[in-house]
């Protein structure tokens, strides 16, 4: 038993400027997985079914951050309190933030054929030891990934969204757009700092009753491009690290060098904080996972979920 079962997302970007990625994946994998074609709910519980049976030792996700935060999502439920296998994110998607802060580079080919080298020469896989976070809105069923955010990060993926054309490259012309407008004081700037009043609790602490630009959590240390938002993220294992935005747009986007090589938060930007747990009540609080947008209406709970190890080729 075992082997690499890997959940293909054929509605991904990468798959769907090159839908014959599955099939080149299938022949690389031969005898030592699947590969298995899932973008319905129905699907990738038949996929987890299939896998959960074959008792695989490696995860593929064949897909961007918004599709391993959908499958994680359907094996931490199916699993429950058994470990899950070894995630292997394979950047097939517009956003691969996970795979990016862990250096996992190149196509999806290039990373499950470096995996198999090892694994066909019987060298152990290099892993690094992640926690998930479960999130809950309005005490719903926990949803699974590795960052959340609200207020102005919501409303930069809104925007980014919006563009119709989702690529590192355009992500990349946002965030320029965004600090050329923070230091203008321009209208996108104005947009993107829509403040909202949270009650934020983080293991029983209550946070300063303030306006928040935005409230992030995360077990990665990247953000995204190359912003080591989250370097507390391990420093106390099963505990995440959490940060409340206070500073305008201006102060922040003139402090990105210091977040970018993960310098410690300064007081007068945000109030940060390593904890197992965060809850956040408010009027009706939008939030993401891993990319993927949703809503609450009066309360998020975002608490340490379960361990995973994320396979470095």
């Amino acid at each position: 038993m075992g082997g690499i079962g890997i959940v293909n997302n054929p509605r991904s970007r990468r798959n769907r400027s090159d839908p014959r990625i599955a099939g080149r994946l299938r022949a690389l994998l031969g005898d030592d997985g699947e590969v298995i074609d899932a973008s319905t709910p129905a699907e990738l519980a038949r996929a987890v079914a299939r896998f959960r049976a074959a008792e695989i030792d490696v995860l593929g996700v064949n897909g961007g951050d918004g599709t391993a935060h959908v499958v994680l999502t359907a094996f931490a439920r199916a699993y429950g309190a058994a470990p899950l296998p070894r995630l292997l994110p394979l950047r097939g998607g517009s956003m691969n933030t996970v795979a990016h802060g862990h250096h996992i580079r190149g196509r999806p080919e290039r990373i499950l054929r470096e995996v198999l080298v090892r694994r066909r020469a019987g060298h152990p896989l290099r892993t690094v030891e992640r926690d998930l976070l479960a999130i809950s809105a309005d005490d719903g069923p926990p949803m699974y990934g590795f960052i959340f955010g609200t207020g102005a990060v919501v409303a930069f993926l809104e925007a980014y969204y919006a563009t119709g054309r989702t690529s590192p490259a355009t992500a990349a012309a946002l965030v320029v757009r965004a600090i050329g407008s923070a230091i203008a004081g321009g209208p996108f700037a104005e947009a993107l700092v829509q403040r909202q009043r949270l009650r934020v609790v983080t293991d029983g602490d209550e946070w300063p009753d303030v306006e928040y630009l935005a409230l992030v959590a995360g077990t990665t240390p990247d953000i995204g491009f190359g912003f080591k938002a989250f370097a507390r993220c391990a420093e106390q294992p099963g505990s995440f690290h959490a940060i409340g935005l206070t500073a305008g747009l201006l102060p922040l986007a003139l402090s990105l060098p210091r977040i970018r090589r993960g310098a410690p938060w300064r007081r007068a930007l945000a109030q940060d904080e390593v904890a197992r747990e965060l809850v956040a009540e408010g009027d009706g609080i939008r939030f993401t996972v891993d990319g993927d947008l949703y809503a609450a209406q009066a309360r998020v709970r975002v608490a340490t979920g379960p361990g995973i190890a994320i396979v470095v080729p």
